[in-house]
């Protein structure tokens, strides 16, 4: 697994991804069931949570993500956020603000 994270790391840094310390970014929409599990706090389960709610529109944020998908709270969400997931196509990164 962490094989996983530092050769995600290193394909990113050469395709011009950001990184924030040692994390990366992986989009959200776009990335594998497989990569989503290299972001801490997403196992299998909710990895395969994300892929099914996307194949139905693609998520427009952060907030959209947490909405959509059983299983992300505003903890959870922020620890993956943290460790390099993103939503959208630009390659910003998008933030996140827990709500009260």
């Amino acid at each position: 697994m962490r094989f996983v994270r530092i050769a995600s790391a290193v394909a990113a840094g050469l395709l011009g991804g950001t990184f924030a310390g040692a994390a990366f970014a992986l989009d959200a929409n776009t990335a594998t069931q497989a990569e989503l599990e290299a972001i801490r706090g997403v196992g299998p389960a909710l990895a395969a949570r994300i892929v099914e709610a996307r194949r139905a529109r693609p998520f427009v944020d952060l907030g959209d993500l947490k909405a959509r998908v059983r299983g992300i709270g505003d903890a959870n969400l922020l620890r993956m956020r943290e460790a390099g997931l993103a939503v959208g196509l630009s390659g910003r990164v998008q933030t996140f603000t827990g709500q009260a």
